[in-house]
């Protein structure tokens, strides 16, 4: 017998089939009654406490306030002096021939050994030249001709001081570094206290005496005004 031939007997096996008789569903069992507990009458509960008024705030009575401290101008002075000399700054020393001169570390980017300047044209006396400073063109000026002195000499001691502030760098050319020295603003005097240079001369910061030796504080940021 081939597929659809069986398929077609299967089938009408299933119509052919008697059908089973239907049984009689079965009535449902009665379900005994359940005793219900007796209703109880309820309680009033406890009545809401009334509000009562806030008392009365009680009589202002005046605090005693008490006295500033007196202002007593010497001590407030004294102190303010013993302050501005705590505060210190850094200072590098360097020469110009036998004078020695400080510029403030905080302006100094680096110092250098002299490298081969060129010249510019048309520049002032005091103006060295130009030198490249890794990639960086750096004018560099005379610093004792600068502060119309004799001009640095050649000699195994010369350096150049570089300067920077916003921006600008300037080169000083001295006959000598030293080494940085910290002085406090009570050491530090105005630049009229000792003649140095003209008077009202904006580039003298001040100055200062250490071990019996005068030093010239120089203004850098003065100085790198004044390029060219």
């Amino acid at each position: 017998m081939n597929a659809p031939h069986a398929v077609d007997a299967y089938l009408d096996l299933l119509l052919t089939a008697p059908v089973p008789e239907a049984v009689p569903a079965a009535a449902p069992q009665p379900v005994p009654a359940v005793d219900r507990p007796a209703l109880v009458p309820a309680v009033p509960g406890p009545r809401p406490a009334v509000a009562r008024p806030a008392a009365a705030p009680a009589a202002w009575e005046p605090v005693a306030v008490p006295e500033a401290p007196q202002y007593d101008p010497c001590t407030s002075e004294s102190e303010r002096r013993r302050r501005a000399g705590d505060r210190t700054s850094r200072w590098l020393r360097l020469r110009c021939g036998a004078q020695i001169y400080a510029l403030e570390l905080l302006k100094i980017r680096e110092v250098v050994l002299p490298a081969p300047l060129l010249p510019m044209r048309g520049a002032t006396a005091a103006m060295a030249g130009v030198m490249n400073l890794r990639g960086q063109v750096v004018p560099v000026i005379d610093l004792g001709l600068h502060l119309d002195q004799d001009a640095v000499d050649d000699g195994p001691g010369v350096r150049i001081v570089v300067l920077e502030e916003g921006g600008e760098v300037l080169g000083l050319r001295v006959s000598a570094v030293e080494d940085v020295t910290r002085l406090g603003e009570q050491q530090i005097e105005p630049p009229d206290h000792v003649r140095v240079g003209r008077s009202g001369d904006d580039r003298f910061r001040g100055i200062a005496r250490q071990g019996g030796r005068l030093l010239i504080l120089l203004d850098a940021s003065r100085l790198l005004g004044v390029q060219g």
